[in-house]
This record gives C-alpha cells, sequence and structure tokens, in this order.
C-alpha cells in the first residue's frame, strides 16, 4: 500500500499545551491497522496487527512479461509467460502461456531473490484466497496456495517442498489440497462439491486458524470435512520454512484469469 484516500483517520486525544503528543495521530485507520498491537500504543517491535496483500486488479503493479516488479516475480521454464489486464468492469488479470508444452507460467510474491514472508505458526491465523477460472479444465495443470520458492510449483514438475496449497493435474476435474514439509505431503483428494467448469469463476481459499488447523473453502463455504488439523507432521515447520504466494499452471496455450487475489497473515 503507497498510499490512502480513506476518511477514516486515527485520533489520539491525549495532548500536552494542546499539542498531540502521539506519534500517529491523523494517519488513516487502514495504515494504523498493520503497524500498532492491539492495545493501541506504538509498537517497538515493529510487527503486529495483520499484513498481507490484495488486488481486485482495476491495476496492475506486477511484470507483464517475464521479469520481477514491486515485489512480484512471473517466470515461465520454457517459451514465453505473460500477464495481461483486461479492460472490464470488475478488473482483472489474465496469465498467459504460449504454445510451448513447458512453458508454466508463474507467478510469485516474492522468489529466492525478492524474499518469502509467510510462517505457518499456532496462533497466528492465514487467510489465502482468490476468485479465478481456468480456460479449459482438462488440458492443464494448476497451483494455487503458498509455498517455498518455486518456478515449476505444478505435479509434472516439483510441488514446493514446503507449503499449504491446491494444485490439480492435467485431466483432473476437481482440485486437491496439501499441507507440505520437506517434500512429503498430507492430502485431501476432490475437495470441491463439484467439478471444474471451463472459464468459470469459482472462489477458493483456505484460513488458518488461531489453534492452528487448516480450513480450505469453496464459494464461501468451509470444507470441513477435507480439514487439516494442528498438529499434523506434514504442516509447514515455523521456524524453517519460510513460504510465499505462488500460482501457476502448465498447458501450452492455456489460460487462469483472477477477478481478485487475496493472502493475509497475522504478525
Amino acid at each position: 500500500m503507497s498510499g490512502s484516500r480513506s476518511p477514516w483517520v486515527y485520533r489520539h486525544t491525549k495532548d500536552v499545551g494542546g499539542v498531540h503528543v502521539h506519534p500517529y495521530d491523523g494517519l488513516p485507520l487502514e495504515v494504523l491497522g498493520q503497524i500498532l498491537p492491539r492495545d493501541g500504543e506504538p509498537s517497538t517491535s515493529g510487527a503486529a496487527g495483520v499484513v498481507g496483500y490484495f488486488n481486485q486488479f482495476f491495476g496492475w503493479e506486477g511484470p507483464t512479461a517475464e521479469g520481477s516488479g514491486s515485489g512480484w516475480a512471473l517466470s515461465g521454464a520454457t517459451g514465453t509467460a505473460t500477464v495481461a489486464i483486461n479492460n472490464l468492469r470488475h478488473g482483472e488479470i489474465v496469465l498467459t502461456a504460449d504454445a510451448t508444452a513447458n512453458c508454466d507460467p508463474t507467478l510469485q510474491y516474492g522468489s529466492t531473490t525478492l524474499g518469502a514472508r509467510f510462517v505457518y505458526q499456532v496462533g497466528k491465523r492465514i487467510w489465502c484466497f482468490t476468485r479465478c477460472k481456468l480456460s479449459t479444465i482438462t488440458s492443464m495443470e494448476f497451483f494455487f496456495g503458498l509455498g517455498t520458492p518455486d518456478t515449476e510449483p505444478t505435479v509434472t514438475n516439483t510441488l514446493p517442498a514446503d507449503g499449504i496449497f491446491f494444485e490439480k493435474a492435467n485431466a483432473a476435474t476437481n482440485l486437491d489440497f496439501h499441507a507440505r514439509q520437506d517434500g512429503t505431503s498430507t492430502e485431501r483428494t476432490l475437495m470441491l462439491p463439484s467439478v471444474l467448469v471451463d472459464d468459470t469463476y469459482v472462489i477458493i481459499g483456505f484460513v488458518v486458524d488461531k489453534l492452528g488447523n487448516v480450513i480450505p473453502y469453496h464459494n464461501g463455504t468451509a470444507l470441513v470435512s477435507k480439514t487439516i488439523a494442528a498438529g499434523d507432521a506434514n504442516l509447514p515447520n515455523a521456524a524453517a520454512d519460510v513460504m510465499q504466494f505462488i500460482t501457476g499452471f502448465r498447458g501450452a496455450s492455456q489460460t487462469v484469469t483472477y477477478d481478485w487475489i487475496m493472502f493475509f497473515q497475522e504478525v
């Protein structure tokens, strides 16, 4: 977030001689929500609240060709991967593979050089969601979620060594869900109550709750029976497995369109 036009600002009325002494008086509430601890006083640790990213793609600050920018990295194994922003009222971006079989477009917030920021830790919630659509369901693999850096994250190549994510194989019409550590997954298969449909939007995502349970969602409904419980041996290690947001696919001349993406965590 580089600026705000919000009318909602923080007011701290304590003053000395009519002069405000709180350093953040007058700043937008959305900024204060990122930097103040729960008691409302300035944080000395620099860590408080909820941090992350949301975009409904009225604009796109990341790369449109392979490369990096504004914290995003776009890569393709071979051929050419691109991102385009559509001229639609609701805003959306389209991740596209060229006709090369192993193009494998991958879009990451962070990378081995740009840094990773997400940590699974009991007591700290995480939210990771998107509204997206796949062009031809049975002609592409797909990946969405958090993982350790990986420029070819789909199942034909190598799933990230550590992460919490959705994925599908090439001919599959449904998604699988993983908690993964050191290359070993706890996997929930056939996640969705109905199959994916070509070029049709679906909302998928997951929440890590305060207890450390990982709960997947489909179109706003919790898939409770697919929960990966806190204490599972394959949940990422909080001390060692720092993750980043990753999405991508494998499929020549295919596309994935994103209406919006969000990923946040408590700190």
